[in-house]
């Protein structure tokens, strides 16, 4: 049984790790000035499309997509990719 709850666990924690990895990586393009997923159907510009993660792409100053990452428009996010409520409730 103590076997079976560790294999779960580490099997949860790499998952989780693996999301957190993939999660953080946008798109832009050289003419945009938004940051999109990879299956975003207001990519503008596809042959140009470049990955990068969201941090490098708000401190280059791009903004977030309004359809793919309506999450990040309503809790707003600073120029690190930090959230600001998070960062608030924090201390």
């Amino acid at each position: 049984m103590i076997r079976k709850t560790v294999m779960v666990g580490m099997l949860v924690v790499f998952v989780s790790v693996a999301t957190s990895v993939f999660a953080d990586e946008v798109f832009v393009t050289q003419k945009g000035s938004k940051y999109h997923k990879e299956i975003c159907r207001l990519i503008k510009g596809k042959k140009d499309l470049s990955k990068i993660d969201k941090g490098g792409a708000l401190k280059e100053g791009y903004t977030p997509c309004k359809k793919c990452f309506s999450e990040d428009l309503a809790v707003g996010m600073d120029k690190t990719g930090k959230d600001k409520i998070q960062e608030k409730t924090k201390g």
